[in-house]
């Protein structure tokens, strides 16, 4: 049955407390500044409340809802699937409202960051009457429906700790988990996260008992060192490396790789989007099932490491 568009972007305003939150500092710099550069008009295609806090109703489509979809990024590959089988008034959920590719270790092949949404893309969406909701700090943060917390779940843990305040709250949850050896731990992160390939650098160990988790960029050495001090013997993250070409990017990578030698966690990176998608397939799917009774249908990244 059809839902209604209003109804279903209240709610999920309300889960992401969207109407006390501030504009979220990371979008609101990159989502202007790669559209701007290449001339593409992104303030008319975006909901004016957007444009001011750069969370929730992206792009306002038919007033009716016929299908969910989900994924991490609105990369060309996901819309481009997503274009080819939407009906009017259908729902795109993501967790950034813009793409970004940031490298791979596969290869050590470095990106470009930040990847604007084409013009003929938004286009095709605003002709068709579509709908796009982006949710990225709270999504961040969020206990119930969030990429840290998702992952998490995912291992079995239980949340003792925070770090990395980020947004209104913290990106990073430190957890306890069963004992697993780091060997084990890699198995078991190619399993969750889909991915063949997850980097690996630090220490290993017998029996891994607390792990901290950050969707997404980990790459800030001194909030890696927070979580060894919370007692966090592993530290999952989407991006150990972010592989942007430029001065940033190699001081970055420098650093980090510095901090894998001193450091006594076994350090995983497991790619940003498959980070990040995790929630989209599991919390925010149940979300959806257990408020509308409607499945979302996910999209996934044909390459997780981009």
């Amino acid at each position: 049955m059809p839902l209604d568009l209003d109804r279903v972007v209240s709610a999920l305003d309300a889960l992401f407390a969207l109407d006390v939150a501030g504009p979220d500092t990371a979008m609101s710099r990159h989502l202007p500044r790669v559209h701007d550069e290449v001339g593409i008009d992104w303030r008319a295609f975006v909901e004016p409340l957007f444009a001011q806090r750069f969370n929730g109703l992206m792009r306002r489509g038919g007033p009716t809802v016929g299908a969910v979809y989900g994924a991490c990024f609105p990369s060309a590959e996901v819309l481009d699937a997503w274009l080819e089988v939407a009906e009017p008034g259908d729902l795109l959920v993501t967790h950034h409202p813009v793409d970004v590719r940031n490298g791979s270790p596969d290869g050590d092949r470095w990106a470009e960051g930040f990847v604007p949404i084409s013009a003929a893309r938004l286009a095709a969406i605003a002709e068709r009457e579509l709908s796009m909701y982006a949710c990225h700090a709270p999504m961040d943060t969020s206990l119930q429906v969030g990429t840290a917390a998702a992952i998490v779940e995912a291992l079995g843990g239980t949340v003792v700790d925070r770090f990395w305040p980020y947004g209104d709250g913290h990106a990073g949850l430190v957890a306890d988990i069963a004992p697993v050896s780091s060997a084990a731990l890699v198995r078991r992160a190619r399993e969750i996260f889909g991915v063949d390939v997850v980097e690996v650098e630090g220490a290993a160990h017998d029996a891994v008992t607390r792990i901290a988790v950050v969707g997404g960029v980990g790459d800030h050495v001194e909030q890696m060192a927070l979580a060894e001090g919370m007692g966090a013997q592993a530290y999952l993250t989407g991006e150990l490396h972010v592989r942007i070409e430029g001065e940033y990017g190699r001081s970055k990578f420098a650093a980090v790789r510095h901090f894998a030698t001193t450091t006594g966690m076994t350090l995983l990176g497991v790619s940003h989007a498959a980070s990040e998608h995790l929630v989209i397939e599991t919390q925010l799917t149940r979300w959806f099932a257990e408020n509308f009774d409607t499945a979302v249908q996910p999209l996934r990244e044909p390459r997780w490491w981009r």
